[in-house]
């Protein structure tokens, strides 16, 4: 881990493509390595603390042995929120030490921590407490549970430290592992067959599923920006409903990197508008978020007019597609955009007034 700061660019190919709701795996890699930086120059700035400065430097350390290793670690999503969370001073203590247990554990390498231990470690599993100075050797911690979707494509179903997710997310305290592998089983079966583009960009950019309860009107799902890496849902009835729910959540992860990256909108912009997705008014960042996902979701079910033919996908392709467009037209009347965000929201639009009727 180099001590400066990396800087990350896009080509505008990449940046209209991705607008269009494009990518692909190397896009994706390059918006997993943006989130990588930050997350790192979150734990530098934690690491100011004398007490913490040492950890910093094992980390580096660390990272010069195995950096595959120390990488898996920094791009999971507790890793990524906990750090965000603590230099927020959201109530978190500092994940430096965990972050460095867990990745020396990775790294094969034993270190000594010297801070308390508690609750997870990031990416591998649950965590028994432990204070003073202590050998990763002697940690003991129980693996999360995984589910292996293919070879190098696992995602685990974790716990998190208490505290750390937002309010009102509704996660599934005990969640039946064997529906859930079932569940999540059917939807990439589904996705790598017939979408393997999607399949390709889940496969980089997820590592982690968190259930959660049904709403009140069936399946739920939810995007926690700074827990990149991970997608909140519920358990759906079918593998076509799993499916399209892990598309629209890996565009939300895709569009939060990128607005890391570009101001797309004027922050000072408070005004609500109206959606045809949500009851509830929402922000110009919501607006944004929702034009792009559902934009994924009118792709995936275009595809499917073709692969499956089914009265579902005619219906749900022209619902969405109308939508998409017209919360983009939204967007574009706004006054909010910047030059960049408005080049993207055009991109969004003319994807979704380009698709055949």
């Amino acid at each position: 881990m180099s001590a400066e700061l990396v800087r990350h660019a896009l080509s505008e190919a990449v940046f209209d493509d991705l607008a269009a709701g494009g990518g692909g795996p190397d896009v994706a890699r390059a918006l997993v390595c943006a989130r990588r930086s930050r997350t790192v120059a979150f734990l530098r700035l934690l690491a100011a603390d004398p007490a913490s400065t040492r950890a910093f430097a094992v980390l580096g350390e660390l990272h010069a042995h195995d950096p595959v290793a120390v990488n898996r670690v920094l791009d999971d999503p507790v890793a990524g929120l906990w750090a965000t969370s603590a230099l927020l001073r959201r109530g978190m203590p500092g994940c430096l030490p965990h972050v460095v247990a867990a990745a020396a554990i990775r790294a094969g390498v034993v270190v000594d921590v010297r801070e308390p231990l508690t609750a997870v470690l990031p990416s591998l599993g649950t965590l028994e407490p432990a204070t003073g100075v202590v050998s990763t050797d002697r940690l003991r911690w129980k693996a999360f549970p995984a589910v292996r979707l293919a070879p190098g494509v696992t995602w685990t179903l974790g716990e998190w430290p208490f505290g750390l997710l937002p309010e009102g997310l509704g996660v599934v305290a005990a969640p039946d592992l064997g529906r859930w592998r079932e569940g999540l089983s059917g939807a990439w079966e589904l996705l790598s067959a017939d979408h393997p583009v999607l399949a390709d960009e889940l496969a980089v950019l997820v590592t982690a599923v968190t259930p959660l309860e049904p709403s009140d009107v069936g399946e739920a799902s939810a995007t926690v920006g700074d827990a990149l890496g991970c997608v909140f849902l519920s358990l759906s009835g079918d593998a076509e409903t799993m499916a399209v729910t892990l598309t629209h959540e890996l565009h939300h992860a895709k569009l939060t990197v990128l607005m890391d990256l570009f101001p797309l909108f004027d922050l000072t912009d408070t005004r609500l508008f109206s959606v045809p997705w949500r009851t509830d008014p929402r922000p110009i960042a919501g607006l944004l978020h929702g034009t792009y996902a559902h934009l994924a979701i009118t792709a995936f079910w275009h595809d499917r007019r073709r692969i499956a033919s089914s009265p579902r996908a005619h219906r749900e392709f022209a619902r969405w597609r109308e939508a998409t467009w017209t919360v983009a037209r939204t967007l574009l009347d706004s006054g909010a955009l910047t030059p960049l965000g408005r080049r993207f929201v055009l991109g969004i639009e003319e994807q979704a007034s380009g698709y055949d009727g």
